[in-house]
Formats: C-alpha cells, sequence, structure tokens
C-alpha cells in the first residue's frame, strides 16, 4: 500500500421509522428490501469512490474518524449492521479509527445494538433527544417521549459510550424555561456534548404547511444566547457554530469538515472532499457530481468553515495554503463588520459569541 494520509469516513443510512414533521433531508421507510438494495449501493459508492477520486491510494485505506448519519442508523438489526461492517472492512482499516459515531434515536436504541457497537469500536453516539418537553417532542412528531430519551442517554452512559445529545430550539410553544429544562436534562444524564439547531422548516417538510409562515429567527437568537450562556457555565465549550462539548470530547469527524480534510462518504445525498475535489451523490439515483475548487474558491470556502470554530483562522496557515492575497481579501470584507462580531489578535481572526449569533450574515458577505 502506498503512503497515504488518513480518512474521515461517512455513511448516510438514509432508513427511519417514520418521517419527522420538520425534517426535509433524504430519508426512507426502513424494510427489507430497500436495506439489501442499500448495501449493494454502498459497494458501488466505493468502486466509483476509488476509480475517481483514489487512484492513487492502493489496497485498505487507512481511516481516521468513522460516522454513521442518517436518516436513523439505529433502525437496522444487527444482521445488517454485521454485512455493512464486512464491506468497510474490505475496504478501510479500521482498527486504529480515532473516533467513530453513530446517530440514534431514543425509540429504536436498544442494549443488544449498543453491545454490538461497543464490540466493533464504536466510541460516541449521536443521540436525538431534541427536547425533554413531551409537548414539543409532539409537535416536532418525534417517536419518543422525554422518558424514552433519559432512559437512552443511561443506557449510551452505561455502555461505555462518550454521548452528544442533540437539541431542538425555536420550537412552536417553547419558551426558556422548557428549553432549560432540556439542557439541564442532558447535562445531568452524562452528555460530553450538545448540539443546538434552530428549528428551520423548508416546504417539502410535513410541519411546513401548520407553521411554514412562523419567523423562527426572532425567538431563536435568545434561544441560542441563552445556550451560549449556559452551558459555558456548566464546562461545556462552544467550540463552533452549534457544538458544546466537555474538554477533549469535540468530535473529531465533524472538525474535518471545518478544516477541508479529506472525508470520504458513501450513499444516497452524501458529500464528500477529497484533495480539493467535492463531490456529492445524487438522493434520486446514487449518480455522483463533483467539482474541482481553484485555490480562490477553496479559500473562501475555508474562510467561512474555519469562521464556524471557536479558534477561526490561523493567519500564518491560510497564507501558507492560500497564499496572502486570499486572505487580504478575506480580512477586507471582514474589517466593513462591527469590531465586535470578532476576536483579533495578530496571529488569528475568529467569531466572538456575538459574531456567531449573526454568523450567516457574516459568511453571506465572504460569498
Amino acid at each position: 500500500m502506498t503512503s497515504q494520509s488518513d480518512f474521515g469516513l461517512y455513511v448516510h443510512v438514509p432508513f427511519c421509522e417514520r418521517k419527522c414533521g420538520y425534517c426535509s433531508f433524504y430519508s426512507v421507510v426502513v424494510n427489507d428490501a430497500r436495506v439489501n438494495s442499500w448495501l449493494h449501493e454502498i459497494e458501488s459508492n466505493l468502486e466509483i469512490v476509488r476509480e475517481k477520486f483514489l487512484g492513487n491510494y492502493h489496497g485498505k485505506i487507512r481511516i481516521r474518524t468513522l460516522y454513521f448519519g442518517g436518516g436513523t442508523p439505529s433502525v437496522l438489526g444487527i444482521s445488517v449492521w454485521e454485512k455493512l461492517f464486512g464491506i468497510l472492512r474490505e475496504n478501510f482499516l479500521l482498527e486504529n479509527c480515532r473516533e467513530a459515531t453513530v446517530e440514534a434515536n431514543p425509540n429504536s436504541l436498544n442494549e443488544n445494538l449498543l453491545s454490538f457497537l461497543r464490540d466493533n469500536h464504536v466510541t460516541r453516539i449521536s443521540l436525538g433527544v431534541q427536547s425533554l418537553n413531551d409537548n414539543e417532542l409532539e409537535i416536532l412528531g418525534r417517536l419518543h417521549d422525554s422518558k424514552q430519551a433519559l432512559h437512552a442517554m443511561e443506557l449510551v452512559k452505561n455502555y461505555g459510550f462518550d454521548l452528544n445529545a442533540d437539541l431542538i430550539f425555536a420550537i412552536p410553544e417553547q419558551n426558556i424555561r422548557s428549553w432549560n429544562k432540556s439542557l439541564s436534562g442532558v447535562i445531568n444524564s452524562g452528555a460530553d456534548h450538545v448540539s443546538t439547531y434552530q428549528l428551520t422548516l423548508e416546504p417539502d417538510s410535513i410541519m411546513y404547511d401548520s407553521f411554514g409562515n412562523v419567523d423562527f429567527n426572532v425567538n431563536g437568537y435568545y434561544f441560542y444566547r441563552y445556550a451560549q450562556y449556559v452551558l459555558p457555565r456548566k464546562n461545556f465549550q462552544q467550540y463552533e457554530i452549534s457544538n458544546f462539548a466537555r474538554e477533549n470530547h469535540e468530535c473529531v469527524h465533524n472538525l474535518s469538515y471545518w478544516k477541508q480534510e479529506n472525508v470520504i462518504a458513501l450513499g444516497r445525498s452524501a458529500s464528500g472532499y477529497i484533495n480539493g475535489t467535492r463531490y456529492k451523490f445524487s438522493h434520486e439515483n446514487a449518480e455522483i457530481e463533483s467539482e474541482k475548487l481553484d485555490i480562490n474558491d477553496r479559500a473562501r470556502e475555508s474562510a467561512i468553515l474555519l469562521l464556524r470554530t471557536k479558534s477561526g483562522i490561523s493567519k500564518r496557515e491560510f497564507i501558507s495554503e492560500f497564499g496572502s492575497e486570499n486572505l487580504a481579501n478575506i480580512e477586507r470584507i471582514l474589517k466593513q463588520m462591527p469590531d465586535d462580531l470578532f476576536v483579533r489578535t495578530r496571529e488569528n481572526l475568529a467569531l466572538s459569541a456575538k459574531g456567531m449569533r449573526v454568523g450567516n450574515a457574516i459568511w453571506s458577505e465572504i460569498i
């Protein structure tokens, strides 16, 4: 095998028991025929990626991080997981993987699955808690209640996994008291990492007809600011625009995206990045589209992605990768904005907590 840098690996698992009211991601209801077809597609995707982007990488490819997203990966049975891991092990070296994550929902997570995942080097469970208020869960169309969510978090910790809890804010009828209950509940349940996402509704989502005319940004600002206030006081540092973690519990796989590191992606609707080429598999027919980014495009994209993170842009590293002119262009744009949106030093440029609250407006100027 030729020498090579490590890769991140993302596998999209598109199956759910039922589509949630707010979801506009690609997913389908799980059944045996669809699962078998999907396993064959994963193998086919691997052949395509190897042929198009990995011609210089022979034999098994060394994997740094592994992430199973969805959809709801936890709906898969153990026999399917065995087949999936078999396919991956034929193509990748997984043994020294630094971090392996599986997304799960409280209603489909069980001890047999957790035991299997632990035995196969999975280190982290990202649990779709979304809320610990039963009324809010019902509005979102979730299949679990708060009791199931609390039990699932307990199981994850009992089996020795790192626990990431996903939470949604700006839900209709939500208030700061219920938001605090959800934040406190996942912390008290042993979460090592909390991801907070503002509710947004696309026209193709089930909830859109009922709530599509609601401006979620109005209330969303206050919920987000409250999370920025509370979580650091509980030893969760905001290391990325939507993510807070205890020390040494940041999601390494997601950091790969924000640092423009190589990530192989498999499955319909999955997006990957390999040596300056961005690609995506269609959700309709599994065909692939790709784009080779020139240095200026990569510089703008890198600036946006790095500004998502607490670390921000290292000027020295940015110049080394993209040249001083590209850095000057980025700085020229950002200097037109209020100073309190940034933390500026001679060596670094990052968003302040206030800047993260208006991140979308900042990034749109760079684009």
